[in-house]
């Protein structure tokens, strides 16, 4: 009989959209985070339902040729599901992630290999510490607000453990407190840090629910300023309940409110607010590969829909004649705007509103696109839009995607209304997890 205790042996067969690892026991799914498919586990029992069980790995039996050395000592938090399994595992499981959904929607076309990096660490430009009391500063364990306090992370910008150090300090010195979910009172709720990784320059945003004393943000200033590349210091006030990390009152306490970088040549300003890729690197590797898709002309008019700040349709403005970019977030169509300018490009124009909304009156006002880029979020694109995409018919539309599954759903959709699709490939924008990047071609003749 099955019970929370039990010691089972198990071999692992696949893995969940979450990277637990499943096996089989007396007819139930088993999870077992750490376990990678293939191996024989030995599994402590911590939950027994009637349609599944969930355990703790004990020991490996029989590895998997993929496991490697875990590279992290926080092995309570929830960011990298994939820690134990080697690289080129990885890009192998997240390229046959995208065939899994292409094929579950019966899509066939050629599947390049996955775009990854060559030192998948240190890569993301932006960090949000919660801070709790003590204080405790890190990220949130797995499915849960208990906090696992991190002095230094594999994947995080360098510089953000120096930031974090100094305003533990500070917090201690100034007797500055932490503040508390269930209270709803106390100080500092999240620590930001953006990193401008081919620029060099480090923005830092210290969210409060209650703002610190003038002496205290005046030795807050003292103690960060000499961190290396230090731009922008920021206070963002956020006194709302709930996960929301940024609140809409930001005010700058020293240096400048925007930082820039670069991709490919091309300049953008972030704000605390900004949507802006976490992994630079890889993003330049993603918007190229799109831009090969595209393969925008000079006499051609071009979307870019769900557009950000801008920063694919500045991309294609440097070949179109034309480039439309859509996006709902008013702050995001204004660095859009402001990027648009800093690049000295004239060929583009932002609109503010729902693609499915702005695209059809484009459209009956008789603006419409050869050449077609979305980049939904992760439910994919509103059937209105689609609709008039495939009553518009541009001669390429490419897909891109952080859900493979969505993206799927639509490239069906698509296909059935006349598009053929050509290729798609897969990218690593976040090494060690689960998570997929693709982009994909649709024509249209």
């Amino acid at each position: 009989m099955l019970k929370p205790g039990l010691l089972v042996s198990a071999t692992v067969h696949s893995l969940t959209d979450k990277g637990d690892g499943i096996a089989t026991v007396e007819g139930r799914p088993l999870y077992i985070e750490g376990a990678l498919p293939g191996e024989q586990v030995e599994v402590s029992l911590s939950l027994v339902k009637p349609n599944f069980c969930q355990g703790t790995l004990v020991r490996v039996l029989q590895a998997s040729a993929a496991r490697r050395d875990d590279f992290c000592a926080y092995t309570r938090c929830g960011g990298c599901q994939l820690r134990v399994m080697n690289n080129e595992a990885q890009l192998e499981l997240k390229r046959q992630l995208l065939l899994d959904a292409l094929q579950a929607k019966g899509l066939a076309c050629p599947v390049a290999d996955t775009l990854g990096m060559s030192q998948p660490f240190h890569y993301r430009n932006k960090a949000q510490y919660a801070v709790q009391a003590g204080p405790s500063i890190g990220f949130y364990a797995k499915h849960s607000h208990q906090l696992v306090e991190v002095d230094e992370c594999g994947v995080q910008a360098p510089e953000t453990t120096e930031v974090v150090q100094r305003v533990r300090s500070w917090m201690r010195r100034c007797g500055v407190s932490a503040y508390n979910e269930s209270s709803h009172k106390g100080c500092i709720r999240h620590i930001m840090v953006r990193n401008g990784v081919n620029s060099g320059e480090l923005m830092v945003v210290l969210v409060t629910a209650d703002e610190p004393s003038q002496q205290a943000l005046t030795q807050l200033v003292s103690e960060l300023e000499s961190v290396k590349g230090l731009a922008s210091l920021m206070l963002n006030i956020n006194t709302a309940p709930g996960n929301r990390v940024l609140g809409d009152e930001s005010r700058l306490l020293w240096g400048k409110e925007l930082i820039v970088d670069s991709l490919a040549g091309l300049q953008f300003a972030i704000s605390p607010l900004s949507f802006y890729q976490i992994n630079p690197l890889q993003t330049e590797v993603l918007y190229q590969e799109a831009m090969r898709l595209a393969r925008p002309q000079p006499h051609e008019v071009a979307f870019d829909l769900y557009c950000g700040i801008g920063t694919i349709s500045l991309f294609m403005a440097r070949h179109a004649r034309k480039v439309y970019g859509i996006e709902i977030v008013p702050e995001a169509v204004v660095d859009a705007r402001a990027n648009a300018r800093l690049n000295g490009m004239a060929n583009v124009e932002f609109y503010q509103g729902s693609a499915e909304q702005l695209v059809p009156e484009l459209y009956e006002q008789g603006i419409s696109a050869d050449l077609v880029v979305v980049d939904p979020p992760r439910k994919g694109c509103d059937a209105a839009l689609l609709a008039t995409l495939a009553e518009m018919k541009p001669g390429r539309l490419v897909y891109v995607s952080c859900n493979p599954k969505s993206m799927a759903r639509d490239l069906a959709w698509l296909t059935q209304q006349g598009f053929t699709l050509e290729q798609a490939t897969p990218v690593d924008m976040f090494p060690h997890t689960m998570h997929v990047e693709a982009v994909a071609l649709l024509t249209c003749k």
